[in-house]
């Protein structure tokens, strides 16, 4: 097992992973073998590289036997030495409150975990235990759910002090190398789940690529080694190209000027710091921000709970508030198949047929649903609340006003005349962070289903299990 040792040193040499003083890392551990063998291999490298490790395990609250996992970790740790903390919160709750999926939700959760430990202890760095595998894995799903080409990178070997010292690893090696020397690990059963798309691509696309070319995965990772030296040149002309503007508004004669490729990467740059990675807009909005400007149609678009970008015929304009200007009724029709913009919320409507009586994947978050398409009437329609709304709430037997429905969800004022609703020719089906109606349920019966979905962020580049 020396060359899996061998091949971790040199990925923190020769690309600097570590300050030349040391200072303490903080190994994500979940207890699984990837991260297992990470924090023996980094245990092993303490004194070459003047570190001291930690562990950090993060409990989800979603499998019953989380606890038994939090079990082997400590017996690990007793055995390395390593002191181990352990944070324990609710996933699915947090996925709840801010209308994340499960997946979306965990990673955030992990992170934040993470970064507070590394304040707290003053760390040098937060390693986690992405392999070889793992970057593969997260370039498909990019391209897959759609991506620019930052995410043709893939996971970066560091950013910040997040460091991915087994990025040179397969999954094969670390496995052998918990087995070669004893070190228990545990198995997170939700990576058995057919529904999760990682684990479909690992068991069912990467299979199928590798027997078309079986230098497939040397390819791809060839082709996000040239896109990751080419983003960093882009990162470091943008850096250059913001210092000339100003932080929050863009002339339009300015931003006219320049080519298209240089316009999409200047709105999400110029956003970048204010919102955060993970909470950036998707191309479809910031492609319609950019096509608002250039045609010269003026448009007002929320792009959190906190920030609202205006266009006009002047500038774009960045206000930190939470109402816009003019809170005007709105309505768009819906096609499926094509991606809808609402502006107003910014937020764009992805939806689709699915032949037959199929939920899979089933949908998740509050801004996700399925129904009955043959059960619908007409045309379809997104709009918000109008007068005289009402709706029966799947489940029940009476319908309910709408305006009765926000107040008793307690949804602010200001959004009741904004919040977006899915509608037919015979009235609102689906309120978004709520439920369908009863009358476009799902039955035995259904041949057709429609699943709609509201988007507002982009998919992290580097989003993994």
């Amino acid at each position: 097992m020396q060359e899996v040792l061998q091949t971790v040193r040199i990925t923190l040499s020769e690309r600097s992973m570590l300050p030349p003083e040391g200072g303490i890392v903080i190994v994500a551990y979940s207890g699984g073998a990837d991260s297992t063998a990470l924090l023996h291999l980094l245990t092993q490298l303490q004194a070459e590289f003047s570190i001291c490790v930690h562990a950090g395990h993060l409990h989800h609250g979603m499998r019953p036997e989380a606890d038994a996992d939090v079990a082997v970790c400590q017996e690990v740790c007793e055995m390395l030495g390593v002191p181990l903390r352990v944070e324990r919160v609710n996933v699915p709750q947090l996925a709840k409150k801010h209308g994340l999926s499960l997946e979306e939700a965990g990673r955030s959760a992990r992170y934040a975990f993470l970064e507070r430990l590394a304040d707290q202890l003053n760390a040098a760095a937060i390693a986690t235990a992405h392999t070889r595998d793992d970057q593969i894995e997260t370039i498909l799903i990019n391209l897959l759910r759609g991506t620019g080409p930052r995410g043709l990178c893939g996971m970066p070997y560091q950013r910040g002090r997040i460091i991915r010292p087994a990025l040179d690893l397969t999954r094969e090696q670390t496995h052998a190398y918990c087995a070669h020397h004893r070190l228990p690990t545990v198995f997170d059963s939700t990576n058995l789940d057919p529904h999760q798309l990682r684990r479909r691509i690992r068991a069912e696309l990467v299979p199928l690529l590798r027997g078309l070319m079986p230098a497939f995965d040397r390819h791809l990772l060839h082709l996000a080694d040239i896109i990751e030296n080419e983003e960093s040149w882009w990162d470091a002309f943008m850096r250059d190209l913001l210092h000339t503007l100003d932080e929050e508004k863009i002339p339009l004669r300015v931003f006219t000027q320049f080519h298209p490729a240089v316009q999409r990467r200047l709105l999400r740059e110029w956003l970048r710091p204010i919102l955060g990675a993970l909470q950036l807009p998707s191309f479809e909005i910031l492609e319609g921000i950019r096509r608002s400007a250039i045609w010269g149609e003026p448009s007002s678009w929320q792009l959190s709970e906190e920030l609202r970008m205006v266009v006009t015929l002047e500038a774009l304009t960045l206000r930190h508030d939470t109402e816009p200007t003019h809170a005007e009724p709105y309505a768009y029709p819906v096609l499926i198949g094509n991606p809808l913009i609402v502006p107003e919320v910014g937020m764009w409507l992805e939806s689709q047929i699915i032949e037959g009586n199929s939920l899979s994947p089933m949908p998740s978050g509050e801004w996700e649903a399925v129904m009955d398409a043959d059960a619908l009437v007409g045309s379809l329609t997104v709009r918000p609340w109008r007068p005289g709304d009402r709706f029966q709430p799947l489940g029940m037997t009476e319908s309910k006003k709408v305006s009765r429905i926000y107040i008793d969800r307690k949804l602010p004022l200001a959004q009741r005349a904004l919040h977006p609703l899915l509608c037919d020719e015979a009235g609102v089906v689906w309120i978004p962070t709520y439920t369908i109606s009863e009358r476009a349920r799902v039955s035995p019966n259904t041949r057709r289903i429609l699943r709609v979905a509201f988007h507002r962020n982009a998919l992290t580049p580097d989003s993994s299990d």
